[in-house]
């Protein structure tokens, strides 16, 4: 699926060409589409072969993951969409705009799936905790790498 965006850059959604546990994984790529080897933010691993963004990329699941409890979250599997993996070019990082295009392309996206849990994992770049706080996810105390959003409107 391709989408202009008001930023005036190309989106365009498909399967990654991987799975997790099965289940197949979504990617949402930001820019004029590119082979991944190309890319120099997070080298692709698991499908060398897949396409990406010029700008960047975010993939994301739909699963069920155990949630501890938080405050409006009781302890418990939930179905959420998770983000598994956020990359933005070089030349384009810095700029809270490209992240938040992808992370409102995503919140929509959990909407359309009538998901009202966003999960951002396993986030080890060092400047993105405040990217995501700035977005309105809250991280788990335990759990420094594993951020939450709840929407309101699912």
């Amino acid at each position: 699926m391709f989408r202009k965006m008001e930023t005036g850059y190309n989106l365009n959604e498909f399967g990654a060409g991987y799975s997790v546990m099965g289940s197949p994984v979504y990617r949402i790529a930001l820019g004029e589409l590119m082979p991944s080897y190309k890319r120099k933010a997070i080298i692709e691993i698991v499908n060398p072969n897949s396409q990406t963004g010029s700008i960047g990329f975010m993939d994301v699941i739909r699963q069920d993951r155990y949630l501890p409890n938080m405050e409006e979250i009781d302890a418990g599997i939930r179905n959420v969409l998770t983000i598994l993996g956020i990359g933005i070019e070089p030349e384009f990082q810095g700029r809270l705009g490209y992240v938040r295009c992808l992370a409102n392309r995503v919140e929509s996206l959990a909407e359309e799936w009538k998901l009202n849990i966003i999960l951002a994992d396993s986030i080890r770049n060092p400047k993105l905790p405040n990217v995501m706080k700035r977005l309105g996810y809250e991280f788990f105390p335990r759990y420094s790498e594993t951020a939450i959003k709840r929407l309101k409107n699912a």
